[in-house]
């Protein structure tokens, strides 16, 4: 049988503890022996000092320990000397072997050789007419000493498998979040990619068009070398883009932009919804990436609110254009998403995080004072490959 947690260690078991244990046992019961109304020999005090001795080792070497204080209990009922540390010495070893020793068959024996010291003392030294109410009555009292003893280890294993439990749980969220983060980044380093390679082959043409109009010379060689560069660089972006994505076939299509969030909000209608597409202020030039940036934001949230929230009557998509910045805000007036769906929501939230990171921008998500959740993003306009 595998050992549970609780005796995997016997070296972290406290020692002190228990020496201090079996020192007050020993000191009452020789106290006990030697001024109390019971005391019938001299030699009793060093029968509990000797039954009391082998506790100090009950939590390092339990079986040890127990199978001392059955001896010695032997003993004291050999000579007939009647020990009060008797009977608190057997009764913690039958608790410590519960609690720490975890080979059952030693249990069985222990509670045998028990319940076998209780006939004999019984029968030795309690009166006739009351041997089988003690006889009851010591059997029940050892009994239950192991049995607290065992539900104390099932206890603490319980509360240890728990505590890994947790920290296992904690470990995977984190992680879980970091392959989330890792993961967006990607895509977007994929998406960012995409704009520079298109820039480049726009380049590129621009370039051939004036070195087929202009005459001989340096210019026409100047801008033939920098054609060629772009070219080279063209073709280490594509080379780089097959590493990421894998070179499948839908990777071919066109990057979305803020023209393609009617398309957007048409398809989260079609899925049951009531979104309503506001947009204000003059947008002037966006570059792709920002048009990306704010396309995949809204996809997020839109999505956020068909995996996670309940009685979702009303979705409300709003971009401001304002100077050099637009907000884009996403609300809804759904149920907030239980624990469990918001742990399982937070990928996309760490996903939109990234994106406003990358735009100086600030990103906020979280429930609504009327009930509902919202999505607030607020970003520069400027594109972070130009600023680059």
């Amino acid at each position: 049988m595998p050992a549970d947690r609780s005796t995997a260690l016997p070296a972290v078991r406290p020692l002190l503890p228990d020496v201090l244990l079996a020192c007050a046992v020993a000191l009452v019961a020789a106290l006990a022996d030697l001024y109390g109304p019971d005391h019938r020999t001299a030699f009793a005090p060093y029968w509990d000092i000797a039954l009391a001795a082998p506790l100090a080792l009950r939590r390092r070497a339990p079986a040890t320990a127990a199978a001392l204080v059955a001896a010695i209990c032997f003993a004291t009922w050999l000579t007939g000397v009647i020990a009060v540390a008797a009977a608190p010495a057997v009764l913690i070893m039958l608790y410590s072997l519960g609690a720490w020793e975890r080979r059952r068959w030693l249990l069985a024996l222990a509670l045998v050789v028990a319940e076998s010291g209780v006939i004999m003392a019984v029968a030795r030294w309690t009166p006739h007419g009351r041997q089988w109410l003690t006889a009851l009555m010591a059997t029940g009292t050892v009994t239950a000493a192991l049995v607290i003893g065992l539900y104390v280890r099932t206890r603490r294993a319980y509360l240890a498998s728990m505590i890994e439990r947790a920290e296992t749980a904690e470990r995977d969220r984190d992680h879980q979040a970091r392959i989330a983060v890792a993961e967006e980044r990607t895509r977007m380093a994929r998406e960012m990619h995409d704009v520079i390679a298109h820039s480049l082959a726009v380049m590129i043409t621009l370039n051939d068009a004036v070195a087929a109009t202009a005459p001989e010379g340096p210019i026409r060689e100047t801008v033939t070398q920098a054609s060629e560069v772009g070219r080279q660089a063209l073709s280490e972006m594509q080379r780089i883009l097959g590493v990421l994505r894998g070179a499948g076939p839908a990777d071919l299509m066109p990057q979305p932009g803020v023209e393609q969030l009617t398309d957007l909000v048409a398809i989260a209608r079609s899925a049951g919804l009531t979104v309503e597409l506001s947009i204000s202020g003059e947008p002037g030039h966006l570059a792709p990436t920002t048009q990306l940036t704010i396309y995949r934001i809204v996809q997020e949230s839109l999505t956020n609110v068909l995996k996670h929230s309940r009685n979702v009557r009303r979705v409300t998509v709003t971009l401001i254009h304002r100077e050099n910045r637009v907000r884009i805000q996403v609300t809804n007036d759904g149920e907030p998403a239980t624990t469990a769906n918001a742990s399982a929501a937070g990928h996309g939230l760490a996903g939109m995080r990234e994106r406003t990171t990358l735009y100086q921008g600030r990103f906020q998500a979280g429930p609504t004072r009327g009930g509902g959740w919202e999505v607030l993003a607020d970003l520069a306009v400027t594109d972070p490959a130009a600023a680059a």
